[in-house]
């Protein structure tokens, strides 16, 4: 097999990844297969896997357009989305941002499929020059865990909400389950994205941990007496002093190559997920139009305290969702500026002509290759983008509510 369609990971990445390969696998997304051996997996791309991608996924598409025709149709139904040319435009915005990524997540990630593998590479690589390898944190397991619970309750609660609205329970239950399932599909995007974007974040971490301890070895530090330089006995004594410690040098060379594996890794995830990711936050900023727009209807129509209550969890689930894809991307930008601030304190010292090279040469690194995320290179992901995205509702939801007058 060639080297992106296979990759060889320890039992400890495996573990770290997976909760969100098994997610992936059962909502079409990363179609990849692994088998265990005595210390490690072997991940590789499955055609099978990918087989079921694309057919799971263009059923679902089908059974939720279909349902939702069928669903809008209901006169309480109709009168709260399709009751007027902006509820409708607005009602067809909110359903295209939930079924779009099920027709393009699957094409992405199928297409994409090297550049996770190469991915899990460079992380592995990254741990032999370390020598070190991230343990599977509570974090780890509780964002995803959360993340799911919390869009599970939502779901259910807007079931209830809207079978409370009409008289046919049953009915509207089975032809709006494939467009819940479409909402599902969104957040584990999201959850497989920041599973990514984390995984760089707690090696970046322990970079810097290893910088740090850099920083507390006496022996790395040339201490000199300088009024006793004048002599050249003592000058001698000096460069004695400054002797080359190819250890040192290949240790921070070695952090140097860590550190490109890591850019190598970001620019991956950019790519594989960049369109993705647009399409999520766009999502996100039509869910944060739509949801208080329609508040703001059925306060002034029926007043339905269940429904006032369901739009609040879900303008907050929205924000949330934000949060899941900025955070981590956040934390990666922080980690980094660490690293160039050890190794700027590393530079402060006296040190060894080569060690301080290469010191020289990783910050110069750090500024040219700098790790960082974009959502296909339209916006920078960091939190700035939520201040952004909140100008852009309270501007948008001015002209709705202006249109509806």
């Amino acid at each position: 097999m060639s080297a992106t369609s296979t990759v060889v990971v320890s039992k400890e990445m495996f573990d770290l990844f997976s909760t969100v390969l098994y997610l992936s696998r059962f909502f079409c997304l990363q179609p990849l297969k692994w088998i265990k051996t005595d210390y490690s997996y072997i991940i590789s791309k499955s055609g099978p896997y990918m087989t079921y991608s694309i057919l799971a996924s263009l059923s679902l598409v089908t059974a939720s357009i279909y349902g939702l025709t069928q669903a809008y149709r209901m006169e309480a139904i109709y009168l709260i989305r399709l009751n007027g040319n902006t509820k409708r435009f607005v009602t067809l915005s909110d359903v295209v941002v939930v079924i779009f990524p099920c027709i393009i997540g699957v094409a992405v990630t199928s297409y994409k499929i090297d550049n996770s593998l190469k991915y899990f590479n460079y992380l592995r690589q990254f741990d032999c020059y370390l020598q070190k390898q991230p343990r599977k944190t509570r974090k780890s397991f509780l964002v995803p865990f959360v993340t799911i619970l919390f869009t599970v309750f939502i779901l259910i609660f807007d079931a209830m909400m809207w079978l409370k609205l009409i008289a046919r329970s049953q009915s509207i239950f089975i032809l709006t389950l494939p467009y819940y399932v479409c909402y599902c599909f969104t957040m584990i995007i999201e959850i497989i994205y920041w599973q990514f974007v984390h995984s760089i974040k707690i090696r970046l971490v322990l970079l810097n941990e290893k910088l740090a301890q850099f920083c507390r070895n006496d022996h790395l530090i040339v201490r000199i007496d300088r009024k006793k330089i004048n002599s050249v006995v003592d000058t001698l004594n000096v460069e004695t002093l400054k002797k080359h410690d190819p250890q040192t040098n290949d240790q921070i060379r070695d952090l140097i190559n860590a550190y490109q594996k890591l850019t190598e890794a970001a620019n991956l995830v950019n790519d594989a997920f960049g369109l993705l990711i647009l399409i999520v936050i766009t999502g996100c900023l039509v869910h944060l139009l739509v949801t208080p727009y329609s508040l703001y209807v059925i306060v002034l129509t029926t007043g339905n305290t269940m429904f006032i209550i369901t739009q609040s969890i879900w303008m907050t689930g929205h924000v949330l969702r934000l949060l899941l894809i900025v955070e981590p991307c956040h934390g990666c930008i922080l980690a980094a500026k660490t690293t160039s601030q050890l190794v700027c304190k590393l530079l402060c010292l006296d040190l060894d002509k080569e060690v301080k090279k290469s010191l020289e040469f990783f910050m110069a690194y750090l500024a040219e290759c700098q790790i960082k995320f974009t959502a296909y290179g339209f916006t920078k992901l960091h939190r700035g983008l939520l201040t952004t995205i909140t100008g852009a509702v309270t501007t948008y939801l001015v002209i709705l509510f202006q249109f509806n007058q």
